[in-house]
């Protein structure tokens, strides 16, 4: 199985942008890509997808398969899964998570998987986004901010994925801005040297950067992303 599962320091670090620019761009290098978003939540959209992240996802990878395939579980309330589960009185069908997992990675060479938040996002009690990470024995690509409290995010997120046992296979630092201080800038320097994992991507701070925007999306992450290191 060839895939990666991509997660975040948080939630808003720009996780469906690096996920789509990735499947966009292995797209245009002639690899058969599949997207997932296991666990969507938030304000349905009132046409295409519920989820605008697994829209966004599906197109960036020109993938023909149908909504619940990429999206098999979607919350309509913006709270964590065990939050919105409980809130409407939703059952989040993990059987229904894993049975469209293998489907997918049987029919596609690569498979992207963007998580929904970060590694320890509850879905259910005692059961969280990395113990779902786990099961599908996905190498995880972790995304962060380029700001301030970055350093402190991104340690704890990989010394979560340590304690699992995942195989990390990099870190991108997303948004980094031309005005960025000293501190900002050198921030993937100190993350490698201090996490010990390449950091793979520096992706800088776009100020009209539209999900609408597909090519824009898949060119920008392909620049500056060497997603190529995540094909074994």
């Amino acid at each position: 199985m060839n895939g990666i599962f991509v997660t975040g320091t948080d939630t808003g670090v720009g996780k469906t942008i690096i996920a789509a620019g990735i499947a966009g761009a292995m797209k245009r290098d002639g690899i058969d890509v599949g997207v997932m978003k296991p666990i969507a939540a938030g304000m349905p959209k009132k046409q295409g997808f519920k989820s605008e992240d697994a829209e966004f996802l599906s197109l960036a990878s020109g993938s023909n398969d149908n909504e619940n395939e990429v999206n098999p579980v979607f919350l309509p309330l913006e709270a964590s899964p065990l939050v919105a589960s409980k809130a409407l009185n939703l059952n989040i069908d993990l059987d229904k998570v894993f049975s469209v997992f293998n489907s997918l990675t049987s029919r596609h060479e690569f498979v992207v998987v963007e998580g929904i938040g970060g590694v320890m996002v509850p879905i259910k009690p005692n059961y969280f986004v990395a113990d779902m990470i786990k099961t599908m024995s996905l190498p995880v690509l972790i995304v962060c901010r380029a700001t301030l409290g970055t350093l402190n995010h991104t340690l704890l997120t990989a010394k979560c994925c340590k304690d699992y046992g995942f195989d990390v296979a990099g870190i991108v630092v997303n948004g980094v801005r031309n005005s960025n201080s000293i501190a900002e800038k050198t921030a993937s320097d100190a993350i490698h040297e201090l996490t010990g994992l390449p950091v793979i991507g520096v992706v800088p701070y776009v100020t009209e950067l539209p999900k609408q925007n597909i090519n824009m999306v898949i060119d920008l992450v392909s620049k500056h992303v060497k997603y190529d290191l995540l094909i074994s």
